[in-house]
């Protein structure tokens, strides 16, 4: 019989090399934005290239927290490992039951880690849009109206996954009998 915490652990340091690979993809358009803005001053007036400059800071900080978040988990991920096993009772389940739970967890984490990116560019919208008072904000606010309710979804359905997912084992396990 397998253990499915230390698949979990295992899947954990998986996630953690994905996302540290993820975050390098992440950061060469971070650095070509920067690289254009600063080096580009008569793009937008004064006060406004400010704003903009300043909520470019939030794209860089993504990929750092990316980078954090997949050494985390390769390391360790031990707060997260308590977070998801809270409340699990190995002894009633067997089988494909449990590996079921054990996948939708890991792709719970999956879930909050691939919207990371889409809710930092977000708040950075947000910021440039709340801040911008001369040019045009059509393009930052479409964004917003484009990615808001998936990526609030992704994080809130990552985390529920994470944590239990009770809701989609019941519809998949009701009435079967589970074997190895």
């Amino acid at each position: 019989m397998f253990q499915p915490k230390s698949f979990f652990i295992a899947g954990l340091k998986i996630l953690g090399v994905l996302t540290i690979v993820w975050s390098f993809v992440q950061i060469a358009p971070v650095v070509l934005q920067f690289y254009y803005v600063y080096n580009q001053p008569d793009m937008m007036p004064a006060n406004d290239l400010s704003n903009y400059r300043l909520s470019l800071i939030f794209q860089v900080v993504y990929p750092i927290v990316l980078v954090s978040i997949g050494v985390y988990l390769l390391k360790s991920g031990e707060a997260l490992i308590q977070f998801a096993f809270r409340g699990w009772d190995e002894k009633n389940e067997e089988g494909i039951g449990q590996l079921f739970r054990l996948f939708m967890k890991l792709a719970g984490l999956v879930l909050i880690i691939y919207s990371i990116p889409t809710a930092f560019q977000l708040l950075s919208n947000v910021l440039f849009i709340s801040s911008a008072k001369i040019i045009g904000t059509s393009n930052q606010m479409n964004y917003i109206v484009q990615n808001l309710v998936s990526t609030v979804v992704n994080l809130l359905l990552g985390l529920y996954l994470l944590r239990s997912g009770n809701i989609f084992y019941k519809i998949g396990f009701n009435n079967t009998k589970e074997t190895d």
